[in-house]
């Protein structure tokens, strides 16, 4: 009876400490970074909606914003939101901002030990100074390459571009399409200009064909622009051969510097004769 006591009593033990150590690693591991972060005008003054996919074992939040990009080294030093947004939460409203600026936003997750997470994307909205919708669309331009270019079959090449909005919002997104409109894929926000940014989108292995490229922009209130022409592109297997083009010399141009050139070897043949005639002159 003592020996069944006693294997019990070890196993529930073994059990226990099973139990804490377990708990203990699930404290120590912070949740992921959050990677989806998006930021959307709330139509109402001041506000705008974040909306993000909620990491495992997230319990709080801490929220930051900032007038110019955020990184994970000047984190704490910015504006810190004041929330008190659930674990299982997937969005929140960020009010009391100044109105016709551009805000940066970013995100940690926190587990219940209150172990913190890396920083989340940073994403940015432009909160007008109305919330009157706006029915002008933004506007996108590819810059490289230009119209009837020739790029290397198979070797990733970046599609590089620029977006503005003239409607009283911003440009929230860029996309591109290598078929003439039929696909479309989101575009790379490179560097904030205005109310929009430069973008740029990788094109991996492309094969070899003539493509039309084109953009199109949305802004923040939902405006879609359309899509123009767009630009011609061909992928080849031999890039064309740039030749500098050669200088031609008309006939009477060509007589010009040959009688030029005579008159230089004239000259120079003077002025040796001179340096002959001193030189005896010595003598």
């Amino acid at each position: 009876m003592f020996k069944v006591t006693m294997a019990k009593f070890f196993s529930f033990f073994l059990i226990l400490i099973i139990g804490l150590f377990g708990a203990a690693q699930i404290k120590a591991v912070a949740p992921n970074p959050i990677s989806d972060l998006q930021c959307v005008f709330s139509g109402m003054p001041g506000a705008v909606w974040l909306t993000w996919t909620p990491p495992a074992g997230a319990a709080s939040y801490n929220v930051r914003y900032a007038l110019s990009g955020i990184s994970e080294s000047d984190y704490n030093f910015t504006y810190q939101f004041s929330q008190n947004w659930q674990g299982s939460a997937n969005s929140g409203l960020v009010d009391y901002l100044t109105s016709n600026r551009t805000w940066f936003f970013a995100m940690k997750s926190i587990n219940v030990g209150g172990e913190t997470s890396g920083i989340s994307n940073v994403v940015w909205c432009f909160v007008p100074t109305t919330t009157t919708p706006t029915i002008t669309p933004p506007t996108s331009q590819i810059t490289d390459p230009t119209e009837g270019a020739t790029i290397a079959v198979g070797k990733d090449y970046v599609i590089k571009g620029q977006s503005a909005d003239s409607g009283g919002s911003s440009v929230q997104k860029v996309e591109i399409s290598l078929d003439g409109g039929k696909t479309w894929s989101l575009a790379t926000p490179k560097e904030r200009i205005g109310t929009g940014f430069t973008f740029e989108y990788l094109w991996k292995n492309p094969v070899a064909e003539i493509y039309n490229i084109k953009t199109r922009a949305t802004d923040w209130m939902g405006n879609i622009e359309t899509s123009g022409a767009g630009i011609n592109v061909t992928v080849a297997t031999q890039l064309p051969v740039v030749q500098s083009p050669s200088e031609k010399m008309t006939v009477e141009e060509l007589q010009l510097k040959i009688t030029e050139i005579q008159q230089q070897i004239i000259q120079l043949l003077q002025k040796l004769i001179l340096l002959l005639q001193q030189q005896v002159a010595k003598f």
